[in-house]
Order: structure tokens, then sequence, then C-alpha cells
């Protein structure tokens, strides 16, 4: 079993609202590349508008 741990993606802030920079999206997408081949399980995150937007990314 592996476990990742990744840090939100680049925001715009640290408030529990604040939404990813362009940069920040563009990293989301790269980390949903990165672990579309891992068979996830479960993913586990934060509530914070940057913390969700990092594994949803758009």
């Amino acid at each position: 079993m592996n476990i990742y741990i990744v840090r939100h993606c680049k925001a715009e802030g640290q408030s529990p609202d604040a939404n990813l920079t362009d940069e920040g999206y563009i990293q989301a997408e790269r980390l949903a590349e990165f672990l579309h081949h891992k068979n996830i399980e479960s993913i586990i995150s934060s509530p914070y508008v940057r913390a969700v937007q990092s594994i949803f990314p758009s």
C-alpha cells in the first residue's frame, strides 16, 4: 500500500475560501495526471476551497 501526502496547489491566500491561482489550477491538473493510474482508493481533504480544488481539478 502507498500513501501519498499532497499539499494544496498554489492558492490566492490562506483563508478558508481562497481559490487556486491560474498556476494552482495547472498544478492540480498535473497532480491528477500523476495520480491517474495509481489505483487510488480514497482521498482525504481539508474542506478549504483550495484543498478541494486541488483534488478536483476543472
